[in-house]
């Protein structure tokens, strides 16, 4: 490793590509400098910490925000599309981002996949029109929080599966969309017979 040397207009570039998206051990290897000089020339580039709070959100970060399990978020990114980015912090740790915009889009383009009265009022930072209307829609569903599933409510949601989305099932069982998604986890081999 190399002291003293000047950074060039390549390594500044590199350094911003690959700052958050791969460990400080690569990067510091692959520009022959110190873990230390390459922490240092970052911070002087104002490439901030790598979760970039004013563009990009945490997993746990949006749960919070959306008042879920923090694996629900993850599930959505794994299966359901919603965009994210696999992030490098300093000590290997790897957090999954989400760009603000692109989970606002998510949710517009999702809504049955979420309990919109999980959501404080502007927790978003305003509330979109979609928002508003689902929540008014929301509020027309039936609670049953904690309420034990029936064999007969468990035999209709096998048939339910086959033909409906989790949202319409909800509101035909007076279920929220979580308990249903939850459900049709736990009853996914009975229901691929």
């Amino acid at each position: 490793m190399t002291r003293g040397r000047t950074w060039t207009k390549e390594d500044k570039e590199y350094l911003d590509e690959h700052w958050g998206k791969c460990t400080l051990s690569y990067i510091s290897t692959n520009l022959k400098r110190t873990k230390i000089a390459v922490k240092l020339k970052a911070k002087r580039m104002h490439l901030g910490a790598i979760t970039r709070a004013d563009e990009y959100m945490t997993a746990n970060q949006v749960s919070v925000l959306l008042n879920i399990d923090r694996h629900t978020i993850t599930r959505w990114i794994l299966k359901h599309g919603l965009k994210a980015k696999k992030k490098v912090m300093l000590f290997k740790k790897r957090l999954w981002m989400i760009k603000y915009s692109d989970l606002c889009e998510w949710l517009s383009n999702n809504q049955d996949k979420f309990d919109s009265e999980r959501i404080e009022i502007f927790a978003l930072g305003y509330e979109p029109l979609w928002l508003k209307e689902k929540r008014k829609r929301d509020m027309k569903l039936p609670k049953n929080r904690f309420k034990k599933w029936t064999s007969l409510e468990v035999q209709r949601i096998i048939i339910y599966a086959k033909e409906m989305t989790y949202y319409k099932i909800a509101l035909l069982m007076g279920r929220s969309y979580d308990s249903i998604e939850r459900k049709m986890g736990r009853l996914k081999p009975l229901i691929e017979k």
